[in-house]
């Protein structure tokens, strides 16, 4: 495995910012119900948000044994579904783990 120092993660994070914004405009097409709704809203409302974490625990189990890029990618964009599910876009002020 490859260190991850600051300077590489600077390099990178616009990669992988792209290829997460890649995941969830095609699935935001691919999975549209509504003008302003996707079937995972469909889902949290029949199942709850808990099915997101049952999700993404599929994906980290297949990751652990498959190593696939593209299941990292997936986790990252339910993680900002959740983000966007429970309002934190809406607040002023973020619970972010940085020094402020």
């Amino acid at each position: 495995m490859l260190n991850t120092d600051v300077e590489t993660k600077r390099k990178y994070w616009p990669m992988f910012e792209q290829m997460i914004r890649n995941q969830f405009q095609y699935g935001g097409s691919k999975y549209a119900l509504m003008p302003d709704k996707e079937i995972t809203d469909w889902v949290c409302e029949l199942a709850g948000w808990e099915w997101v974490i049952g999700t993404m625990a599929k994906y980290l189990g297949r990751f652990k044994n498959e190593h696939r890029e593209k299941d990292l990618l997936k986790i990252a964009t339910y993680c900002f579904i959740l983000w966007l599910k429970f309002g934190f876009h809406l607040k002023e002020k973020h619970d972010e783990d940085v020094k402020q």
